[in-house]
């Protein structure tokens, strides 16, 4: 490893925990977190294989083709790595049904499961070793995150682009065998393509369903260009000219928070895994609304306004500005709004990844009902597991309030087993069926002792006809 002033660079150390980690060394609460994080996210995914976006991404896939080294999810045919990497995390952010670190703010899980998945089919790994480069994967994005805590995306980059890119690079680092030198090169390579804009989640607009895929192609593509020699700058992360240095637009930063503790403290199982198919800050404040109506049997017409606290960190990717919120554009839209996520679950009286469709966004109950719902930041509500506090005053005058220290899905107050198969199957039965969408969900429970990944590929590509030999 080269040295600077203090030793290896941040870089260098990332590399070497990624080269070196042995699966053995995994800790057990690690080791099945991880199953549930593959699970999760290959379930959202099989129901954005649904999404209206989707078929102009796996229309490019197909028309660029290439290489069968890897697959795609209801596709019969095989892709070069990058590509089914592309294709497969986008599907899988597509529903924003995906895990969140509340800290790094990175949807971190669809990109270092795809990037994983892919990497390990093209190589013929078996299931341990794509289990352990999607832990390193994760706990190498998360990292990169959580080293400047929502300050990427207060800068108005998506952290999921940012950080995904090196999440990818670490998972495919570590399923080529690169040493320590290649993934640290690699690192430098995906740093100059670690970008994406937030401009999207105020107009509707699909490109935030593209980030993590753009990630993962970006991230393969580094390691695989670092396996052949390419080279990349090794002071990318605490240099001048730099990751942090770049787009915290020249705000201060300690880069080695980065690497504190890695390989002893894991923070990948931190991630708060999603109840609802919406934006993150969305999820408490739903939570503690649809608790209150509960408990009283309160119906839409019984409500005269609603109040919601959540962390100040939330209120620009959910709240603000408030018109722009109260009139979604697209369904899409309607996931960035609290006021609209609070009333789709007060008058549909559910909220799943199929009600987000223009019959929805037409509905005048929903969109009355959003009008009497307000949002405030509270600087006392810590962002971690995206609390809120919720207040409904009803037309008889009476009011009622909840405190959701952390919502459902959060380390603190996690999804159970049951919840966690159900989530599963409302996700990809409605593509595979019942019975498939079980058989990939047993599949997945054995996942870490697999000899090949074949069994839980050929069940995601469907039906189709078989892979090219």
């Amino acid at each position: 490893m080269s040295r600077g002033h203090d030793g290896p660079t941040v870089a260098e150390r990332l590399a070497e925990f990624v080269a070196t980690l042995r699966t053995a060394d995994l800790p057990p609460h690690v080791r099945d977190d991880a199953r549930w994080r593959v699970t999760d996210t290959l379930g959202v995914a099989i129901a954005g294989s649904r999404m209206e976006s989707t078929p102009a991404v796996l229309g490019v896939v197909r028309a660029l083709g290439g290489v069968p080294e890897a697959s795609v999810i209801g596709v019969a045919e095989r892709f070069p790595a990058p590509l089914a990497g592309l294709a497969n995390a986008t599907l899988a952010h597509t529903p924003d049904y995906d895990d969140t670190h509340s800290v790094a703010m990175v949807h971190i899980s669809s990109t270092a499961v795809p990037s994983a998945l892919a990497a390990a089919e093209r190589g013929g790994a078996s299931g341990a070793d794509f289990m352990t480069a999607v832990v390193i994967g994760g706990e190498v994005g998360v990292r990169v995150g959580a080293a400047v805590p929502h300050r990427f995306s207060a800068n108005h980059f998506h952290p999921t682009a940012v950080c995904g890119t090196f999440a990818a690079a670490a998972a495919g680092s570590r399923l080529l065998g690169n040493g320590i030198r290649e993934t640290a090169n690699a690192f430098g390579i995906a740093a100059s393509q670690s970008t994406g804009l937030l401009q999207g989640m105020n107009d509707g607009s699909w490109i935030k369903r593209l980030h993590p895929g753009s990630a993962v192609f970006s991230g393969l593509l580094a390691a695989l260009l670092a396996q052949r020699g390419f080279t990349g700058p090794r002071e990318i992360f605490e240099g001048s000219a730099g990751l942090y240095a770049t787009l915290l637009h020249g705000e201060p930063y300690d880069a080695e928070r980065a690497v504190e503790g890695i390989g002893s403290e894991w923070m990948y199982p931190e991630t708060v895994y999603k109840p609802l198919p919406n934006g993150a800050w969305n999820h408490s404040a739903a939570e503690g609304a649809r608790a209150i109506l509960a408990e009283h049997a309160l119906s839409p017409e019984d409500v005269e306004r609603i109040d919601c606290w959540i962390p100040v960190e939330g209120m620009a990717a959910v709240c603000d500005p408030r018109d722009n919120r109260l009139h979604p554009q697209t369904p899409y839209h309607m996931k960035f709004s609290l006021y609209y996520t609070v009333a789709m679950l007060a008058v549909l009286g559910r909220l799943t990844v199929d009600d987000y469709n223009e019959e929805v966004l037409a509905d005048r109950r929903i969109a009355d009902f959003a009008q009497r719902v307000y949002a405030h930041g509270d600087e006392a509500l810590e962002p971690n597991g995206f609390p809120a506090r919720v207040r409904v005053r009803t037309r008889a005058g009476e009011m009622h309030e909840r405190a959701v220290p952390a919502q459902p899905g959060s380390w603190s107050n996690p999804l159970t087993p049951d919840q966690h198969h159900r989530k599963f199957l409302a996700n990809a039965a409605p593509s595979l069926g019942e019975t498939e969408a079980e058989a990939l969900f047993d599949e997945l429970a054995g996942i870490w002792s697999l000899e090949s990944l074949e069994p839980v590929v050929s069940r995601l590509r469907g039906s189709g006809s078989p892979p090219p030999s």
